[in-house]
């Protein structure tokens, strides 16, 4: 079956295909969150994620991290730009606690 994206919708990213690339990207979000806000997330674990085609892809990545001793899940939004070789942060949203 033909995988049909409606142009700037977003789509699930197979994490067992792209697991390194994903995971990298996921880890990439939490220690540039750390960075901006001065604080000492530690990731866990990714549990979902998907793409988005805009001048670059937008990843938008559901992360797992421990802030002390809670767990917490937030939605990490990365921006790439292959071509520029650009990765940043755009946003990082707390989801609820575990």
């Amino acid at each position: 079956m033909a995988d049909h994206t409606v142009l700037g919708g977003t789509r699930d990213i197979d994490a067992n295909a792209n697991d390194l690339q994903v995971e990298s990207l996921a880890r990439f979000a939490v220690d540039e969150h750390n960075k901006k806000e001065n604080v000492t997330l530690e990731y866990k674990r990714l549990l979902g994620a998907k793409t988005q085609v805009v001048a670059g892809t937008m990843h938008h990545l559901t992360v797992e991290v421990a802030d002390g001793e809670t767990n917490k899940v937030y939605e990490a939004k990365v921006l790439e730009k292959a071509w520029e070789n650009l990765k940043q942060l755009e946003g990082f949203t707390h989801l609820h606690d575990v």
